[in-house]
């Protein structure tokens, strides 16, 4: 079985997460895609709750081959490293691959541990806004990288929609 690891904090989930995931899935032939909700990134400010992202995550992945789970925090995994070494040894007949978006690839130096990540299993770098074409160039050897229609929702411009204050309507 290949399994696709899309781990994030999904604060909120949106259409470009649900469009990396299905890349992957389609393009690669995966079995399955499991949607890992981090219980807090680590590189990231507090997030919102833990339940809604789940179910912010549940809503936009479409299909029986998707899955949101919650394996992260039933394991008491905080980082990717912990998560790919429990999950290796929890199904040791599977294949899995980590996903992200080429968004990701900018702050990839800075997860801990991040050379065993990236030695632990195949990455699949999918095309997303705001990746510079250096980006690519910066993704180790072996990763593989899947030029895909850009899709340019993203959860900050999201949450920073939803912190604006609503605009006052002009007095006559």
């Amino acid at each position: 079985m290949k399994i696709g690891l899309f781990g994030g904090s999904f604060d909120p989930a949106h259409e470009g997460h649900a469009h990396v995931a299905e890349t992957a899935l389609k393009r690669l032939g995966l079995d399955r895609v499991w949607w890992l909700v981090s219980p807090q990134n680590p590189l990231k400010p507090k997030s919102s709750p833990f339940n809604e992202r789940m179910q912010s995550a549940q809503a936009q992945a479409h299909g029986a081959k998707m899955v949101v789970t919650d394996l992260e925090q039933r394991l008491g995994c905080g980082f990717t490293y912990e998560t790919l070494r429990a999950l290796k040894q929890l199904y040791p007949g599977v294949s899995f691959m980590l996903i992200m978006g080429a968004d990701n690839l900018a702050n990839f130096r800075k997860w801990r541990n991040w050379r065993e990540v990236a030695a632990a299993v195949p990455v699949v770098i999918v095309s997303r806004p705001g990746a510079r074409a250096a980006e690519r160039l910066r993704a180790p050897r072996g990763w593989t990288y899947l030029n895909a229609r850009l899709h340019r929702e993203s959860s900050t411009a999201i949450r920073a929609q939803r912190r604006a204050p609503l605009a006052k309507p002009k007095r006559k």
